[in-house]
């Protein structure tokens, strides 16, 4: 019986750190991003994004609960005053309170910003423009808008 235990603790960790020693850019932990999309509303940014989790790793989430799930996702995004709205097992939605700078009469500065991961897929959505990227670990050069 103790060799059992032994065995399915081995396994266990097998599937948890094999994944993660393995990962690509795009990859945090057990999390592999397909894209994010930040929408830019007033000084405020909703910012999803959707991601697949590793084999086996959903049913332990089920199991265990979504704190180290919710932990992860917040990590790669890299936003302070992140509030998670929506997390499943496969996308987050968060709303960032002053993720831009308000400059007054309607005039916002969203800054450069950095992700914890290559993200393949990078949307950033301003009442006036939206930019796409590829491919990219941050958010570059900024941009301003009009709310």
């Amino acid at each position: 019986m103790k060799r059992l235990a032994v065995g399915m603790a081995l396994m266990l960790v097998a599937v948890l750190v094999l994944p993660a020693m393995a990962a690509g850019d795009e990859r945090h932990s057990y999390i592999t991003v397909k894209d994010v999309t930040v929408r830019l509303e007033k000084a405020d940014a909703v910012v999803t994004m959707n991601y697949t989790i590793d084999d086996g790793i959903g049913f332990l989430v089920l199991l265990l609960g979504k704190s180290d799930l919710r932990e992860k996702a917040l990590e790669v995004l890299n936003f302070d005053n992140a509030d998670v709205q929506h997390l499943d097992l496969e996308r987050v939605e968060v709303r960032v309170k002053n993720a831009s700078n308000d400059y007054g009469q309607g005039s916002y500065w969203f800054p450069a910003h950095g992700f914890g991961v290559v993200v393949p897929s990078l949307t950033v959505i301003s009442p006036q423009d939206v930019k796409h990227y590829e491919n990219v670990n941050e958010f570059p050069d900024g941009l301003g808008y009009f709310a």
